[in-house]
C-alpha cells in the first residue's frame, strides 16, 4: 500500500497540489487525469519516491514492489533485447545461481557423507520454490509479453540500440510487466502502442492482480481498464468511482450542484450587502448593519474550478465542394523495392469522415501523404473533385516551423479577415493563453508547434481536412474540444488516429490497413469493430469445424462437455469468492466514508464547544478504525482464496 497523508507540493509560488490524502492498495486500478501541466507526472514521481513533498508524508508498506514507467524513455544499456528482459527475473536468476552452485557441491560430495542427504533435501526445496515462482517459464513468459507488444521472435536477439524511441519504450514496458510488481505506476503507456498491441495490453492489465495508477489520454483505454479516476486540476485533488465516462458524468453533476449553490450564495451575499449599504450610516440600524457585515466576512465563497461543458473551437465558414471529393484509382506506392501501399481504388464523398486504421508500419502515413499530394504515387492516380480546398496536418511538418513571428502573429498570418477577432479563442483550447500567445514560434517545443499547427489548420476556410495523428501532445480536455469542433465541421475529414474513442465519435467510414493493403468498411468505428469481431468468430468456427473432421466427434463432444463443466464449476467458485470480496470492499468504502466525515467534523472545529458530541464522535472514530482493520484483514484473506481458484 502507498499512502499520501496531507501532501503538498509547489514550484515557487505555484501550488501543484495541496492537502492530498490518497491511499493506493494492491488491486485498485486508478486513472490519473487532468490538463497538461496540472502535475500528474509530478504526483506519479512522488508515489515512486523520486520527488519529495513540501508538506505531508508518503507511507509505503514494507516489501511493496513498485514498478514505474516514465513518459520519456531513459537510456537503456547496450544489450540485446533478451538480456534487458531477463533482468526482470533477477530474484529467480539469483536463486538459479545458488541452485547451480549447490548442485555442483552435491556432485562433489560422497554419497556416504552425512551432509549429502541434507544438501539433496535443500536442493529439492529450492527447486520446488523455483518451479512455483515460474523459474522454468521465464523464457515463454518473456516471449508472450514481447509478442503481445508487437515484437517478432527474431527481435529477441537484436540489440536495443537498433530500435526507435517508441519501440524502446515497449521494451521497457515489457521488462516492467515481467517483474510483476505489486503496484504499477504508468505514465502515458499507450503513447507508443498501435491498436493490436494496445488491445493485448488492455487484456493483460485486466487480468493482472497488481494495483495500477495510469496517466493516459486514451479515454477508451481508461473506460476499459480503470475503476476509479483521480483528478488533479489547479491544485485540487479529487477521487471519483467508476471509469472515465462515469467520472465525466459525476464531474458535470457536481459542477451543476456547485453552480446552484453558488447562485444561492450570491443572492444571500447581494441581500446582505444591500442591507449594509442602505443602513450602515443610520444610527438606529448601524448595529444590525455591522452584524450583517460580519456575516458577509465569514462567508466561505464557493469557487468553481475548471471548465464547463466542452465547447468547440471557432472555425470559418466551410466552402461547399462537389459531391465527389476524392477519387483514388489503382493507387499504389513503393519506396525503392519496398512495397508500402498495394494498389487499390476508392472514393470519398462530401461530408464523409474516414478513419484510416491499422498497426504501426501498415502504411497509413504514406496513404495520407499521397492523398495530400505531398508525394506522387508510384502507380495509379489521386484526383480531387470540384471546389475542394484541402488542408493537411502532419506531425513532421509541425515540428519544422521556424518562424520568428509570435504565436498570435503566426496564426493571424493565415486567418481570414472574419477570424481575426477571435484568434485568442482559437489558441486558448490549444493551451496558448495569456502571454503565451506572444512567444516566438522558434522557441516553442515540438508539442507546442504541433498544437499551433492544428490551430492554423482549423482557422483556414477549407472543406477537406487530412490529419495524421492530430491528438499527440494534447490533453483530454483539448482532445474533447477538438473532437466537438470536428463533429460540427461540415466538410470532409480523413484522419489517422489510434484513439478509438475519437474514431468512434467521428468516423462514418473506416479504411483498415494491414501491410500496405487497404480494406474499406462503410459505417462507424463501432460497426467496423463489430464486423471484425464477427469475422474472427466465423474464422474460429471454421477452424473448429476443420478440427472436428479430424477428431472423433463423440470423443470431442464428451471432452467439451467435461471442459465446460469444469469451467462452469471454477467460474461459479470464483464468482462466489468475488462476491465475498465485493461485499467486504463495499463495507470498507462505507466505513472509510464515515471515517472521512468524522475527520472533517473534528478538523472543522465545530465540536470543540460540544464536549459530549466530541466524546461520542471520538468513540465512534476509534471503533471504526478497529472495524476497518478487521475488514482489511478479511479482504486480504478473501483475495488469497481467490488466487487459489
Amino acid at each position: 500500500m502507498i499512502n499520501i497523508i496531507n501532501g503538498k507540493l509547489q514550484f515557487g509560488e505555484r501550488i501543484i497540489f495541496t492537502d492530498v490524502s490518497w491511499r493506493i492498495e494492491i488491486g485498485r486500478r486508478v486513472g490519473l487525469v487532468g490538463p497538461n501541466g496540472a502535475g500528474k507526472t509530478t504526483l506519479l514521481r512522488v508515489l515512486h519516491r523520486e520527488k519529495s513533498l513540501d508538506e505531508g508524508t508518503v507511507e509505503i508498506s514494507n516489501r511493496l514492489r513498485i514498478g514505474y514507467l516514465p513518459q520519456d524513455c531513459p537510456e537503456l544499456p547496450e544489450q540485446l533485447v533478451r538480456e534487458v528482459l531477463w533482468q526482470a527475473f533477477e530474484p529467480l536468476n539469483r536463486l538459479e545461481q545458488v541452485m547451480n552452485a549447490l548442485l555442483e557441491t552435491i556432485q562433489n560430495t560422497p554419497h556416504d557423507d552425512p551432509q549429502y542427504n541434507k544438501l539433496l533435501h535443500r536442493y529439492s526445496e529450492m527447486q520446488e520454490r523455483f518451479q512455483e515462482e515460474g523459474g522454468y517459464q521465464r523464457e515463454s513468459n518473456a516471449f508472450k509479453v514481447l509478442l503481445g507488444l508487437g515484437f517478432r521472435h527474431e527481435d529477441w536477439e537484436r540489440p536495443v540500440a537498433e530500435f526507435s524511441g517508441g519501440w524502446r519504450m515497449r521494451i521497457l514496458l515489457a521488462n516492467l510487466l515481467l517483474q510483476d510488481p505489486d503496484i504499477l505506476l504508468l505514465d502515458e503507456p499507450t503513447n507508443h502502442l498501435d491498436p493490436p498491441s494496445l488491445a493485448w495490453f488492455e487484456e493483460y492489465l485486466l487480468g493482472s492482480q497488481s494495483g495500477i495508477v495510469i496517466i493516459s489520454h486514451d479515454r477508451y483505454f481508461l473506460n476499459r481498464v480503470v475503476s476509479e479516476i483521480a483528478e488533479i486540476d489547479q491544485g485540487r485533488f479529487r477521487l471519483y468511482r467508476g471509469n472515465y465516462s462515469e467520472y465525466k458524468r459525476q464531474r458535470e453533476a457536481l459542477r451543476e450542484q456547485l453552480l446552484a449553490q453558488q447562485r444561492s450564495q450570491e443572492k444571500e451575499i447581494a441581500h446582505l450587502q444591500s442591507y449594509v449599504d442602505r443602513f450602515r450610516a443610520r444610527k438606529d440600524k448601524a448595529a444590525q448593519a455591522q452584524s450583517r457585515l460580519k456575516r458577509l466576512e465569514k462567508i466561505d465563497r464557493i469557487e468553481i474550478q475548471g471548465e464547463g461543458p466542452t465547447v468547440s473551437i471557432p472555425m470559418p465558414e466551410t466552402p461547399r465542394s462537389g459531391k465527389e471529393v476524392l477519387i483514388l484509382e489503382n493507387v499504389g506506392h513503393c519506396y525503392g523495392e519496398v512495397r508500402a501501399l498495394k494498389p487499390f481504388s476508392a472514393a470519398v464523398y462530401r461530408g464523409d469522415r474516414v478513419a484510416v486504421w491499422g498497426a504501426n508500419g501498415a502504411g497509413k502515413s504514406t496513404l495520407l501523404s499521397l492523398m495530400a499530394q505531398v508525394m506522387k504515387p508510384s502507380e495509379g492516380s489521386v484526383k480531387w473533385g470540384y471546389n475542394t480546398h484541402v488542408a493537411y496536418f502532419s506531425q513532421h511538418q509541425a515540428e519544422l516551423q521556424a518562424s520568428s513571428q509570435s504565436v498570435l502573429d503566426e496564426l493571424s498570418s493565415v486567418a481570414p479577415a472574419e477570424m481575426q477577432s477571435c484568434l485568442r479563442d482559437v489558441l486558448a483550447p490549444f493551451l496558448f493563453r495569456g502571454d503565451d500567445v506572444f512567444k516566438p514560434v522558434s522557441v516553442l517545443s515540438g508539442g507546442e508547434k504541433s498544437r499551433l499547427a492544428l490551430a492554423k489548420l482549423l482557422i483556414r476556410p477549407v472543406n477537406v481536412l487530412i490529419m495524421d495523428e492530430p491528438l499527440n501532445h494534447l490533453d483530454i480536455d483539448t482532445v474533447e474540444t477538438l473532437e466537438e469542433t470536428l463533429r460540427k465541421f461540415s466538410g470532409t475529414l480523413i484522419f489517422v488516429s489510434h484513439d478509438r474513442y475519437f474514431a468512434d465519435r467521428l468516423a462514418t467510414h473506416v479504411w483498415e490497413m494491414d501491410a500496405g493493403a487497404v480494406e474499406c468498411f462503410p459505417g462507424t468505428f463501432q460497426q467496423f469493430d463489430y464486423a471484425k469481431q464477427q469475422r474472427a468468430l466465423e474464422q474460429d468456427a471454421q477452424s473448429q469445424e476443420k478440427e472436428t473432421i479430424v477428431l472423433d466427434r463423440d470423443v470431442k463432444k464428451e471432452q467439451k462437455r467435461r471442459e465446460a463443466e469444469e469451467r462452469n464449476r471454477l467460474h461459479a467458485l470464483r464468482r462466489e469468492k468475488e462476491k465475498r470480496i465485493q461485499s467486504v470492499e463495499s463495507q470498507i468504502h462505507e466505513v472509510e466514508a464515515e471515517i472521512d466525515m468524522i475527520e472533517e467534523k473534528m478538523a472543522s472545529g465545530e465540536l470543540i464547544r460540544k464536549p459530549s458530541e466530541m466524546s461520542k464522535f471520538s468513540k465512534r472514530y476509534k471503533s471504526l478504525l478497529k472495524i476497518k482493520e478487521k475488514l482489511y484483514a478479511q479482504w486480504e484473506k478473501e483475495v488469497e482464496k481467490l488466487d487459489v481458484t
